[in-house]
């Protein structure tokens, strides 16, 4: 049943600042927050350093997902209490929340035209209404809890990955009408992205496939299939440009030239695994969120690490960048939301 908020609650925020220091393996701590930042920086903004955070609280539960919608106005936040929120960024106001069970490291996929959110609810791809949080529908063919959902870059279909029924299935956005199930060989699949041409959707899998198939968005037939990788397949992007393929494999960030499916670069990475990755708007800068309770940010054209952000309890979750890459914001098992600033 929609639980909805009729009056606007403001999150409690606090503001911590950071000074970095540039000196190699050295790092100044105020407030059990830092970031460690090597001598040499291919990042304007980690040159400049001044890293300073912000704490939305006021969460009843982990933080499970994060989604930021196209204009930057919006944080979707999914909690492990079964809640669906959107945050007004300018003013940290909640504007709505609503009853969403957003799976584990699912994706919170947007639609700014169409006023769309998809998740996955357990079994249920449910769509609602970004403007209130309205239900709108239900697609119930799922056997298994969805993994991960993708809207096509058309905003005319939605893939929809499960690792536990181990099938794709493509819908219609409008109708909700099942297009195609693809679980022939398929491995169990739990993460999903279209290319921002909208020609191709990319998924990736665990246990003993461990492997990228690369999958015609019109025609929903395999095109490629990658080497089986050394661990499971914890969350891939595709950049803004459309060129690399970047992906969690256990603690290692690793890219593909997605031209011609060549291994570019391999990042090891935290010393446990990585759950979940984003990547910055201008394709340069990938941030990952780690088992151990930090964030990581990597160059991926040098394969450098920028930056160590400390100061979440727990293992952190979800992180995406705002559309202008001035910030990143990340949740974590402490139920709190951070905001990075990372340019002034």
């Amino acid at each position: 049943m929609t639980r909805a908020i009729k009056q606007r609650k403001l999150l409690s925020t606090f503001l911590t600042s950071v000074s970095i220091s540039l000196i190699l393996n050295d790092a100044i701590i105020v407030s059990q927050v830092f970031a460690e930042v090597p001598s040499s920086q291919s990042q304007e903004y980690i040159a400049q350093a001044n890293i300073t955070v912000t704490d939305l609280q006021g969460f009843n539960g982990v933080i499970k997902s994060l989604a930021i919608t196209p204009d930057g106005k919006i944080l979707l936040v999914g909690t492990a209490d079964g809640l669906l929120s959107a945050i007004d960024l300018e003013t940290k106001e909640t504007l709505y929340s609503k009853a969403v069970l957003v799976n584990n490291y699912s994706s919170i996929a947007v639609n700014l035209e169409k006023d769309i959110v998809v998740v996955g609810d357990d079994k249920t791809v449910m769509i609602l209404r970004l403007s209130d949080g309205k239900k709108l529908s239900f697609l119930r063919k799922h056997t298994g809890k969805v993994s991960d959902v993708a809207i096509s870059p058309d905003g005319k279909n939605i893939v929809s990955v499960s690792g536990d029924d181990r099938t794709i299935r493509i819908w219609d956005l409008d109708s909700g009408e099942l297009i195609q199930t693809i679980g022939a060989n398929i491995g169990p699949t739990t993460n999903v992205k279209y290319t921002p041409d909208g020609k191709m959707f990319i998924t990736g899998a665990i246990s003993n496939d461990r492997r990228f198939k690369f999958w015609d968005a019109k025609t929903f037939e395999l095109l490629n299939t990658s080497p089986q990788q050394p661990g499971f397949i914890n969350d891939l992007q595709v950049s803004n440009d459309g060129t690399k393929l970047v992906a969690a494999v256990r603690n290692f960030v690793k890219s593909w030239d997605l031209t011609t499916l060549r291994e570019i670069r391999s990042i090891k990475g935290p010393r446990l695994e990585i759950n979940t990755i984003a990547i910055s708007p201008d394709n340069r800068t990938v941030a990952t969120a780690n088992k151990e309770g930090t964030i990581m940010l990597f160059d991926l054209v040098t394969g450098r690490k920028l930056a160590t952000l400390q100061g979440h309890r727990g293992w952190v979750l979800s992180v995406a960048f705002s559309p202008d890459g001035k910030y990143l914001y990340s949740g974590a098992e402490d139920k709190m939301v951070k905001i990075w600033q990372l340019q002034p």
